[in-house]
């Protein structure tokens, strides 16, 4: 494995484990913005269509942070970019596979997207859709474009940090119809001897690979990754699944994310 496609794996192992965490992404962008050699910034875009209005928000790397009035002129001509059509989970996107770049570069689209930080050639991949939500990881490079070697990074990355933001979403609803259920009852997910577990909480160790294991991870590659054996790491969930009177990945993941929101 090369130097340059190790480096993206790494950064998708740690955004994928933040975002199944439902932590921040931005401490992870700087190696995104490594990772791609995006020399004018990296960010991960929310475009907002469930209110009245589009609204936007950008958490970035490498560039200034997107105000409230960037963001706002950025919302009224969101519709008209040419790559907001191709998204793709599967494939990234590099505008100037779409337009004349050059003719790009002197549009109302292009001024109020990608002027202010002179992103003179973006690319973003997909990373959740929905009818009234769009959310996708985009870089920008002022100087050349992106090559093939940079858009097999972006997809390298994509891949799991897409897929942690799916379980994130899946095990939110889940959590909040839980709560919703349990309202004026006894608390949902703590009865019997499970109760029994209130206090217990995974060592670093226990939680890094449970939330590696939440991703889908197998507990070959778990291994691999942390560098032990794979009879350690069954060692350790097995120790999750009987200290936090949970049976199984998926309760000892909904369980342990429970914990991140009440922490």
């Amino acid at each position: 494995m090369s130097d340059r496609r190790r480096l993206a794996a790494a950064t998708a192992r740690d955004l994928a484990v933040a975002a199944a965490r439902g932590e921040s992404l931005a401490p992870w962008l700087p190696a995104v913005l490594g990772a791609l050699r995006a020399e004018a910034g990296v960010g991960v875009t929310r475009i907002d269509r469930s209110g009245a209005s589009v609204g936007i928000s950008v958490e970035t790397a490498g560039s200034g942070p997107v105000s409230d009035e960037l963001a706002g002129l950025a919302a009224e001509v969101a519709d008209q970019h040419p790559a907001l059509m191709a998204l793709s989970p599967t494939e990234a996107v590099r505008v100037s596979d779409l337009v004349v770049i050059k003719d790009f570069w002197h549009t109302e689209v292009y001024e109020r997207m990608h002027g202010y930080l002179d992103g003179r050639y973006p690319m973003a991949m997909l990373l959740h859709a929905s009818p009234t939500e769009v959310m996708f990881i985009g870089a920008h490079r002022s100087s050349s474009d992106f090559g093939d070697e940079d858009v097999e990074a972006l997809e390298l990355i994509q891949r799991p940090l897409a897929a942690a933001l799916a379980f994130r979403a899946a095990l939110d609803a889940t959590t909040a119809v839980l709560r919703q259920e349990g309202e004026g009852a006894a608390p949902v997910g703590i009865a019997g001897p499970a109760a029994l577990c209130a206090d217990y909480r995974p060592t670093r160790r226990e939680a890094e690979v449970l939330a590696l294991a939440a991703a889908g991870w197998t507990n070959v590659r778990i291994a691999r990754q942390l560098g032990i054996a794979e009879r350690t790491v069954r060692k350790h969930l097995s120790s999750v699944y009987e200290q936090s009177g949970r049976s199984g990945r998926a309760a000892a993941a909904a369980w342990w994310a429970s914990l991140q929101d009440n922490d």
